[in-house]
């Protein structure tokens, strides 16, 4: 990719990360930590937890280093659900780790992969940590829908003490980075958009299903109650083509209610949950339309592989790229959250609707190697600005 790596980032990144888990963010993390050591820089991911997917610890580069804060903590009620209070424990003791690390391994730059490291990403810096560049990639929406005005003004104050620890946040997209300012104005020189890295050769290269048979639909991600797939299943079932199939990739704690709903919509024997697939690229090659339900994302990994696999994606308005990504494809749609009726109308829509236009336009920007010189240009240039900044005139 690059040789040598920048002088700025010669010391290093330290990725923290909750753990290695089949999350788009968890994919997107260790796509951008091969392609940090990939270009010659020391890469080290840091896991709050020691759980790993072994499909996607298999794609860990060698050259990068993993260190595990240790097993999950807590108290475990169920062996279904996570144990009781994980998380504070967890935290506590990453925090810990963080810091030795940091002593250990003396990066140029601490980076949390996902919002939900933001956090504890802030809360390790020291006063000695002054010379390092902390920051985090914010990879899921600011604003929630649907939540009441004491968490509205909880998550404001959080990330206003987060944007004050940290000296960088990178959004997925411009579209985020202007929501951001309107919410915390006068952080332009805090927020940098950087496109993240889903794109491969071989998506832009094949061709997507255009044989005949049944529309088949799919959707991907973690089965918990952000992605409303209940909400899916219910607009599945209000859809004008009957023959139509819907697959769900992806597994979670709500995996047995949501075949326990499909059941009593009538729609079980046109509904596949074939579980964790770590390649979503196979399946969208047989698809005719990507399905995204969820309330709120960030920029969701798949609906660019969908794009760059040249399928058409109905969505929710629950990312702000939507629209600036491919809400001028008539073959896309994209629906209020939250309305089964409006997605049906939808996927009808789109599986109505020509097939001439070429989605993968859209995808290009977000080619792997594209995105992580993008990450590392805006990391290093943030380096020698704050550099500049500690330098006295």
């Amino acid at each position: 990719m690059r040789e040598p790596p920048p002088a700025a980032l010669s010391r290093g990144i330290l990725l923290i990360m909750n753990e290695l888990s089949q999350g788009g963010g968890d994919r997107v993390a260790v796509v951008l930590a091969n392609g940090f050591a990939r270009a010659g820089i020391p890469t080290r991911i840091l896991l709050l937890r020691d759980a790993r997917q072994p499909e996607l610890e298999a794609v860990l580069d060698e050259r990068v280093s993993v260190i595990s804060a240790g097993p999950a903590l807590g108290l475990r009620l169920s062996a279904r659900r996570e144990p009781l209070g994980h998380r504070h424990l967890e935290r506590v003791r990453g925090i810990r780790l963080i810091r030795r690390q940091i002593d250990a391994f003396a990066p140029a730059v601490v980076l949390g992969a996902t919002d939900n490291m933001a956090f504890i990403t802030a809360l390790a810096r020291r006063k000695k940590d002054r010379d390092i560049l902390f920051a985090f990639k914010l990879t899921n929406r600011l604003s929630r829908p649907n939540i009441g005005l004491l968490r509205r003004i909880y998550r404001y104050k959080l990330f206003e003490f987060m944007f004050d620890r940290v000296d960088l946040v990178l959004t997925l997209s411009e579209g985020e980075r202007r929501h951001v300012l309107s919410v915390h104005p006068g952080r332009e020189k805090l927020l940098r958009a950087v496109a993240n890295p889903y794109v491969t050769d071989e998506m832009l290269a094949g061709t997507a299903r255009l044989s005949p048979g049944p529309p088949q639909l799919l959707a991907a991600g973690r089965m918990v109650r952000q992605k409303r797939f209940d909400l899916l299943l219910r607009a599945f079932a209000l859809v004008r083509h009957r023959s139509a199939r819907l697959t769900i990739l992806g597994d979670g704690p709500l995996r047995g209610s949501l075949q326990k709903l499909a059941r009593s919509l009538g729609i079980a024997d046109r509904v596949d949950m074939p579980g964790y697939v770590a390649d979503v690229v196979g399946w969208l090659r047989r698809s005719d339309l990507f399905v995204l339900s969820s309330d709120y994302e960030g920029l969701p990994a798949v609906i660019v592989e969908a794009l760059a696999c040249n399928v058409p994606v109905a969505t929710t308005e629950s990312f702000f790229a939507a629209r600036e990504l491919f809400g001028h494809f008539p073959s896309c749609a994209i629906t209020p959250t939250g309305n089964p009726h409006a997605l049906a109308q939808a996927i009808d829509r789109c599986l109505d609707a020509r097939r001439d236009d070429d989605l993968r336009t859209a995808a290009a920007p977000y080619r792997i190697e594209a995105a992580v010189s993008a990450h590392i240009d805006a990391l290093a240039a943030a380096v020698e600005r704050q550099k500049r900044a500690e330098t006295p005139a």
